[in-house]
């Protein structure tokens, strides 16, 4: 499902030139159709996470991707601009609870000790999806049409959802318990539907803005994400523009970013043994997931200067394309490590933590794209992508600092102190 959804966020740039010409409408609104996406899929989960407590995780996977499914039909079929950007908005809705609750059901099927492969694997999924997007996209755009785009997402996600139908199981213990307490006759009482959602609306937003570390580590992450989301127009601009290359041969510049993020997948139970060293150094703290990043973080501001100056021509085209091989590298081993330390950071409010950091996330993706044009027309790639690059150097050191001064700056956090006193 995570693989789906995420394929879908970016399908739709490798037709973004076709969208253009179909519509009469200038790139910057043809774009508004991945902006729209990725601000439903931030807004969607602070609706559907609450009433997956409610209801289970399988209820709100059927209903919303069934309605994802069917979101693609009107994409495929939108006379016109406006209702294209519509429909993907409603898509990108419907289609964040198969992302977002996916990670809590990998919790409730796998101890902490054996879900590193599970998460790997999942976050191979969010973010491989959008990087192999545009290579499928870029042949299908060229070979059929724009609109075929969104009737293979169709028919991957109507297969998806069969499958879901048929084989996945309700994973939430607590309303697993709450249906076998319904069927003895026992009534429970919880917080009302109102208040959790309230809480859903509210917390992420106050642990935000009150928590140093998660504020910035999500800044960070957010950051990243947006230059992920920004190299969907950043590739076109040099692969079909600068050297003449089809949509579909275009496409095929992303495999450099995707296999450094196989690469990652793969290394990911390597990783956990980094861990479980630094706990046997360290103890449970939450800062022993971050030494390897810190070395990691500085691969991300050295492959935008990579790209930045060896993409155009009349360097040879393999040297800006290898440029992504340690941006996706860095980019899955970093969110893996900062995922798992906001989780470890505030437990039982750790969900609130990372919906904070996946609503941030997304609003970067769905800007980003919107300046990414302008930036490069402006200053040109290779000094457009170093203004990135400068803007990762000044990021990069942020996993060493909060290796070394998290455990003091976690002794002033009102949530983390909060788990604490809960003895937890």
């Amino acid at each position: 499902m995570t693989g789906v959804i995420a394929f879908c966020s970016s399908i739709y740039t490798a037709g973004t030139s076709l969208i253009t010409a179909t519509y009469g409408c200038s790139r910057t609104v043809a774009t508004l159709g991945v902006t729209t996406f990725l601000l439903g899929f931030a807004s969607g989960p602070l609706i559907f996470a609450p009433l997956s407590e409610v209801y289970g995780r399988n209820h709100i996977f059927r209903v919303t991707l069934g309605l994802f499914v069917l979101f693609q039909i009107g994409c495929a079929l939108a006379p016109n601009i406006s209702s294209l950007i519509i429909f993907r908005f409603f898509a990108g809705f419907f289609g964040s609870p198969s992302v977002t609750n996916s990670g809590g059901s990998i919790t409730d099927l796998w101890p902490q000790s054996e879900r590193s492969v599970p998460l790997a694997l999942f976050s191979a999924g969010s973010f491989l999806g959008p990087v192999f997007a545009p290579v499928a996209g870029g042949f299908i755009s060229e070979y059929l049409s724009w609109r075929w785009n969104f009737w293979v997402v169709l028919i991957v996600s109507g297969v998806v959802y069969a499958a879901c139908v048929l084989f996945l199981p309700e994973t939430y213990a607590p309303k697993l318990l709450r249906d076998k307490a319904r069927r003895q006759g026992i009534v429970q009482t919880g917080p009302p539907l109102n208040s959790q959602l309230m809480t859903s609306l509210t917390r992420p937003w106050l642990m935000l803005f009150a928590e140093p570390i998660l504020f910035l580590l999500s800044l960070y992450m957010a950051f990243i994400y947006g230059i992920l989301y920004l190299d969907f127009t950043a590739y076109p601009i040099v692969y079909e523009q600068s050297r003449d290359w089809t949509p579909g041969i275009a496409g095929l510049s992303f495999l450099g970013m995707g296999t450094g993020m196989a690469i990652a997948t793969i290394a990911s139970p390597y990783v956990n043994k980094i861990h479980a060293t630094y706990v046997t150094k360290l103890g449970p703290e939450p800062e022993a997931r971050l030494p390897h990043i810190i070395i990691l973080a500085w691969l991300i501001p050295a492959s935008l200067f990579w790209f930045g100056w060896t993409a155009m021509p009349p360097i040879h085209w393999i040297v800006g394309i290898v440029s992504g091989a340690p941006f996706g590298f860095s980019l899955i081993l970093l969110f893996l490590a900062i995922t798992s330390y906001l989780t470890d950071c505030y437990g039982p409010y750790g969900a609130s933590a990372l919906a904070a950091n996946a609503v941030f996330r997304s609003v970067f993706g769905a800007v980003f794209p919107l300046f990414g044009p302008y930036l490069y027309d402006g200053l040109g790639v290779p000094w457009g992508s170093s203004l990135l690059g400068f803007f990762a150097l000044a990021f990069a050191p942020l996993p060493w600092v909060f290796y070394h001064f998290g455990p003091r700056i976690r002794l002033r956090s009102k949530y983390h102190m909060m788990m604490k006193s809960q003895g937890l």
